[in-house]
Formats: structure tokens, C-alpha cells, sequence
């Protein structure tokens, strides 16, 4: 049974609209990030199984559009593990406004001409370090930083955008200037992002958390222009060269969570209301594989009046 629902935008029980779907398309992961929050998955809960084919995430997209969600991340573990990445990014290509995906970069090199070619509008590249040893420490990417930066000239190479995503801690803070100076070089716009302790194990979410002030005073100070992005109320920092840097407080910020117009969707066909919250979550995975349209766009409807702010103003 087809629906002939268009544009119909959807609001949760405290008004905010969700355009936003961040597809979790795998929890596979080739780093060992000290950081790793897992998207929101429980730790204990492995590497889950990626039931979901390109068509799968086509004709979620296709239902998706019919409420007015456009706009698509996709992410993991490491996206890029998944051989048929370029191929879901093909499928749902037609439904969305932009598709992005994030990255630790290590396969840049191998697929950005794959991720051109299926309609890519942008890649988020995390990049938390210059120096070999701080890098491993904190991905335990081994020998990778090297393809990493070979990634990023590869994607200009093939005409994908790029953003820098530089997660600040006390082992690397020291090393904003020199990442500041790089996307500066090549035309990156930068997130700078606060460390949030979803995951993170308690001895290193204290030893490793920095408020992102300094950060902030400077960027105020050097900055030609500062507008907020709609999306969780991002600030966002024009600089003299022309890139853009976006701070991230994702902790603790009910301005985030009050203008937050994203669900999450996991490798099991689950519908995820919030990255802080595992429960209630909407199974859509029958009706997925069954085409049943209606009983996709009613899990919508369900994940939509769940979502909550995680942080409220008082």
C-alpha cells in the first residue's frame, strides 16, 4: 500500500521538528578510540549485526522524505568498513537535501573517488592529532595518520568537501593551533568538540576533559563574522581566511538538546530517539524488509513522540 503523504514535517511533545536521521550503518571499527561513545549502544552489546542492504536504507529514506527528514549522516564504528557504503549513499541520495558521513579517514584514500561518484555531499574527518605518538594513544590507529592525511588530499582530488572534526582533551589541546592551521591550508571548515562522558571510562573522561573556553575567547576575538546554526544551536565562527568553525558542547547544553532535530537509526532497524538515551527504541526492521510503508512511517510517528531533550532548562 503506497502513501501519498508529502512534505508532511513532524514535531515532537516540546515542538521541535525532525529533518535529521543519522544512520549508524555499522559498529564495526578498525580504531580503538579512548573516547568512543558508540553512538549511544551499549558497550556490552558487541559488534551488531548489519542486517540492513543498500535497498533496505533506500526505502527507509523513501518513507523518510514523505515526513520531511532530508538531511542524512552516516556513521559507525567506521562507516567505510562497509564494502557497499558508496551503494547506500546511491540509494538514498534521491530522498535527501545532503548526505555526509563521518569518518576516522584511514580509508579516505580507497574510496573517496567512490563516495564522489554516489553523490557524497560531504565527509566529516576526524582528526585529533598531528603527532604519531598522541595520535595512536588516543585512536589506537597504528602507522595511520599518514593515509589519513593522504585520505583528506585524495578527497579534494576528487571534488569531496570536507570538515575536520577535532575532539579537544588535555593530551591534545596544545595542538588546536596547528589543526586550525591545516584546514586553514587546504579550505576545511573545523567542529571543535567538547569530550562528553557517554562511554568514555570514568578515569579518562577526568583526565583527559577540557572546557573548550580558550578556545572560544580566541575564535570570538580573530572571528570576522559569528552566526548559530539552527541544528542544536551550534555556534559558528566565520574566519578571515573564509572556513567556518563550529563548537560543539554536546554535555550538560539544553540549547543543543532544545533545537536537536535529529533520530538516530541503528544497524538492527531500530529507530533511536537521542544519543544518551538506549531506551525506548522503535523496531522498524520487519517493515523494512516487508516494504510496508505504513508500518515504517508509524515507527516515525512512534521515535518522534518518544524524543525527549535530554538536558532541560530550569
Amino acid at each position: 500500500m503506497s502513501i501519498n503523504v508529502k512534505d508532511m514535517p513532524l514535531r515532537d511533545n516540546y515542538g521541535r521538528p525532525v529533518d535529521s536521521l543519522r544512520l549508524i550503518i555499522t559498529t564495526r571499527c578498525n580504531y580503538q578510540c579512548i573516547f568512543c561513545h558508540r553512538e549511544g549502544l551499549e558497550k556490552s552489546s558487541g559488534n551488531i549485526e548489519e542486517r540492513l542492504r543498500p535497498k533496505d536504507y533506500g526505502f527507509l529514506a523513501s518513507i523518510a522524505r514523505k515526513i520531511n527528514i532530508k538531511f542524512y549522516k552516516i556513521t559507525g564504528g567506521e562507516p567505510l568498513l562497509r564494502r557497499d557504503v558508496h551503494e547506500i549513499v546511491r540509494e538514498i541520495r534521491p530522498y535527501a537535501e545532503e548526505v555526509s558521513i563521518t569518518t576516522n579517514g584511514s580509508l579516505l584514500c580507497e574510496k573517496a573517488e567512490l563516495l564522489a561518484e554516489s553523490g557524497v555531499d560531504r565527509v566529516n574527518v576526524s582528526l585529533h592529532s598531528l603527532r604519531e605518538d598522541t595520535y595512536r594513544y588516543l585512536t589506537g590507529g597504528v602507522n595511520l595518520l599518514d593515509s589519513v592525511l593522504k585520505g583528506l588530499e585524495t578527497s579534494l582530488e576528487y571534488g569531496l568537501k570536507v570538515k575536520l572534526n577535532f575532539l579537544a582533551m588535555k593530551s591534545n589541546i596544545s595542538e588546536f593551533p596547528q589543526i586550525l592551521q591545516l584546514a586553514e591550508k587546504y579550505g576545511f571548515d573545523l567542529n571543535v568538540i567538547e569530550l562528553i562522558p557517554l562511554g568514555t571510562p570514568i578515569g579518562v573522561y577526568k583526565s583527559e576533559h577540557v572546557k573548550l573556553d580558550p578556545i572560544v575567547e580566541f575564535l570570538e576575538k580573530i572571528a570576522v563574522k559569528k552566526t548559530v546554526r539552527i541544528f542544536q544551536s551550534r555556534p559558528i565562527y566565520v574566519l578571515p581566511s573564509g572556513i567556518k568553525v563550529e563548537v560543539v558542547i554536546g554535555y550538560g547544553n539544553p540549547h543543543l538538546c532544545s533545537s536537536c532535530t535529529r533520530l538516530r537509526f541503528t544497524p538492527e532497524g531500530y529507530l533511536k530517539t537521542c544519543l544518551y538515551v538506549e531506551y525506548p527504541f522503535v523496531d522498524v526492521y520487519n517493515a523494512i524488509i516487508a516494504r510496508d510503508e505504513i508500518g515504517v512511517l508509524e515507527g516515525f510517528k512512534r521515535a518522534i513522540s518518544l524524543r525527549k531533550p535530554f538536558f532541560k532548562s530550569r
